[in-house]
């Protein structure tokens, strides 16, 4: 598993014990990065940032498979009905 610059620049924003949550939830889930699960599943329409959505909560990791690698690219937190990444609004 690998994060992109921007991914780990979020990361490293968080308070500890979300960065800590979210280790173990990404350490469990993306051992084997292609499986679906209720929480992990490939995303419905096409997005520039992510192929695949990890669900923890309130927080979504969003990442893309490069062989058989799971390569983090963003970090949100979902708030009713937006999407928060370091607290603008995004549409994936």
């Amino acid at each position: 598993m690998e994060f992109t610059a921007d991914a780990l620049r979020q990361f490293k924003r968080l308070p500890k014990a979300i960065r800590s949550f979210l280790k173990e939830v990404i350490r469990v889930h993306l051992e084997v990065p292609a499986t679906a699960a209720r929480n992990k599943f490939r995303l419905r329409r096409a997005s520039p940032h992510a192929d695949y959505e990890l669900r923890a909560g309130t927080w979504r990791i969003f990442y893309r498979l490069e062989g058989e690698v799971a390569v983090v690219t963003l970090l949100g937190e979902k708030r009713g009905n937006v999407l928060l990444v370091e607290g603008e609004e995004l549409e994936i």
